[in-house]
């Protein structure tokens, strides 16, 4: 049976393992601790904060048929909260929906978690290198020194940059690599003792510094005390990527108050998360990536352009490519 890495248990890398699980042998690396990518939950007592991806939509009916089975049983919901244009000139305006919008449930791993669900998959293994072996194999290096393989085939499933990184300069598709231009975004994560006193459950927000804030608590399923997410915008973030993380909650939160008047001075939790690779300004311009003569290949949301749903339409292309 032909041997797969996957480098990466965000969406694709584990819609690319569950596809290709009843034809491969397949094992998936996972640098942190959890399963999910920017699907990620993080967890901080009474809290939960969903705080990579927010929702997400539908626009193939692949990725349709696909979430049916998932929503008949609860792993994914419709977010039917009340979302608003919110800025400090304009104040809250609703904005009226004209196609669902969905999240996993009870938190966002929940659906990369159940795709993972009986797989091989490896986490707090951070891969360094990726090394030729015998007969045209692979072998992957930790960042510990530890060796695991030899692969058929290996596919790396993190951001494009880290592909590049991992995978040789020789390879076919180096320029798409290459071309690809990912952005950043800080979240902040607050905890409450009582829901926030806001008329809405998401806000995208205009002409500010923050780009979306959520009462991450009501969203379908939860049962964390109240927790609110507050996310930047890709450009602002990218402009202070380097700055001190101090410096940058506290931006934040001066202008989440003078935004909604929350205080975030009774916040019984206060913390924050860097992401470098959250968004694709521009993609690589491919479902997915492969080179079938060195056996290695490449999948992600930013093949195609950033989205939840760009994710799953990489690894099902991907996974429809494999020669296994």
């Amino acid at each position: 049976m032909t041997t797969i890495a996957i480098i990466g248990a965000g969406l694709a890398g584990t819609t690319l393992a569950n596809s290709l699980s009843d034809r491969a042998a397949v094992r998936v690396f996972e640098k942190s601790r959890g399963i999910g990518g920017r699907m990620a939950t993080r967890y901080a007592g009474i809290f939960e904060f969903d705080h990579g991806a927010q929702y997400f939509s539908v626009r193939t009916e692949a990725f349709r048929q696909s979430l049916q089975p998932l929503i008949a049983n609860g792993i994914v919901s419709e977010w039917n909260g009340k979302v608003v244009s919110l800025s400090a000139n304009n104040g809250a305006t609703q904005i009226e929906r004209s196609d669902p919008i969905y999240v996993a449930s009870p938190r966002m791993n929940a659906l990369p978690k159940h795709l993972a669900d009986g797989l091989d998959v490896n986490v707090r293994c951070e891969i360094a290198n990726v090394v030729p072996s015998n007969n045209g194999q692979w072998q992957l290096v930790d960042s510990e020194g530890g060796t695991h393989g030899p692969f058929d085939w290996v596919v790396s499933a993190a951001p494009s940059v880290q592909t590049s990184r991992l995978l040789p300069e020789s390879i076919s598709f180096a320029g798409h690599l290459t071309s690809v231009q990912m952005a950043g975004c800080f979240s902040v994560l607050l905890g409450f003792d009582e829901r926030p006193d806001v008329d809405w459950e998401g806000a995208k927000v205009t002409d500010s510094p923050i780009g979306w804030i959520a009462v991450n608590s009501e969203k379908p399923g939860r049962k964390s005390s109240p927790s609110v997410i507050v996310q930047t915008t890709n450009a602002w973030a990218e402009e202070n990527l380097e700055r001190d993380p101090d410096e940058v909650s506290q931006i934040i939160m001066d202008e989440l108050t003078q935004l909604t008047g929350i205080d975030v001075g009774n916040a019984k939790h206060n913390s924050r998360h860097r992401w470098r690779y959250a968004h694709t300004p521009v993609p690589a311009g491919n479902d997915c990536l492969i080179d079938k003569g060195a056996r290695l290949a490449a999948c992600g949301d930013w093949c195609i352009g950033g989205r939840v749903e760009h994710a799953f339409t990489s690894a099902k292309a991907l996974a429809a490519q494999l020669p296994v």
